[in-house]
């Protein structure tokens, strides 16, 4: 790989961020070291035929990975440290930040993240594994499940807690009312959605209350009349999966959490805002929008484009 970057305007990109990261005071001792990562970054593009940062993809990102997990260290033997990958990683975060604050990009790109092998790993479906899991739905709540966890990118917990009376279907929005941090946000359902939670709050909520409690709150009900628990919700899920008897979808091991992963990867990847992103999956700070590419032990990227 060349020493320097060829680009002018990759030069500058490099010399604004460095800038960038000295007056956040990010602490990376006395050398330019966020620097020398973002100038290794901005050299691979070059050389991967990219000459304009708004030309990056996902696509590009997971390549990068590629690259630095068979990289082989400047000072001694080996390859990168997952630990050495992993700031590589961080830095690069730090400067979409800064492209974005700058509007040196309108739209982000995924950024694919390392992680241990006792974590597991935020798996994506595909589009056409939503698709096949919604034909494995045996009811309407089994859909409204599915149109709640992926349509509107819900946590678990935000599942569980919701109220029939957070489910507009003439505005066609779902208040959470507490989500993370105690954030109250409104969600757009698209009108698909929409379809999916009229069924189950007209025809199949009203069965699962019959003889029992009829004042009950709780948007999901479980066999018994009563609030469904997070994890009871995720069994169900789960059942889904298995009943599609696609071996590759079922060891993903795909939870609710996932199908969240999952709806904000396609919004990126048809270029919605960040800013619509962040709003709609509740997060706090832009950071925390990046969804990461899933990858297995040997740290190859699994993601489907």
């Amino acid at each position: 790989m060349k020493k320097n970057i060829q680009s002018k305007d990759f030069q500058r990109l490099a010399g604004a961020f460095d800038k960038f990261v000295k007056v956040r005071n990010y602490k990376q001792g006395r050398s330019n070291l966020y620097r020398n990562i973002i100038t290794e970054f901005l050299i691979w593009l070059e050389q991967a035929g990219v000459s304009r940062m708004q030309n990056v993809t996902s696509k590009e990102s997971v390549k990068y990975l590629e690259y630095l997990t068979a990289r082989p260290k400047k000072r001694g033997n080996g390859v990168l440290a997952e630990k050495t990958i992993k700031l590589h990683l961080f830095v690069q975060g730090l400067f979409q930040v800064y492209l974005l604050e700058n509007k040196e990009i309108q739209n982000i790109y995924y950024i694919p993240s390392v992680s241990g092998e006792t974590q597991k790993p935020r798996n994506i479906l595909t589009i056409e594994e939503i698709k096949l899991v919604y034909q494995y739905a045996e009811n309407e709540m089994e859909k409204a499940l599915l149109s709640i966890a992926y349509g509107c990118g819900l946590r678990r917990s935000e599942i569980a807690n919701l109220d029939l009376k957070d489910v507009s279907l003439i505005k066609g929005m779902i208040v959470v009312r507490q989500g993370k941090g105690n954030k109250r946000r409104e969600v757009p359902m698209s009108d698909t959605v929409l379809e999916y939670l009229k069924k189950y709050i007209r025809n199949e909520r009203p069965e699962r209350l019959s003889g029992r409690n009829q004042n009950e709150e709780a948007f999901f009900i479980n066999s018994r009349g009563r609030r469904s628990t997070g994890e009871n919700l995720n069994e169900i899920l789960s059942k889904m999966i298995e009943q599609t008897g696609k071996f590759e979808l079922v060891q993903k091991e795909i939870t609710l959490h996932c199908l969240r992963h999952s709806i904000a990867f396609h919004l990126a990847e048809n270029n919605a805002g960040i800013d619509f992103i962040r709003s709609f999956l509740g997060h706090t700070q832009i950071n925390t929008t990046y969804i990461y590419a899933v990858q297995n032990k040997k740290r190859k990227p699994v993601v489907n484009f």
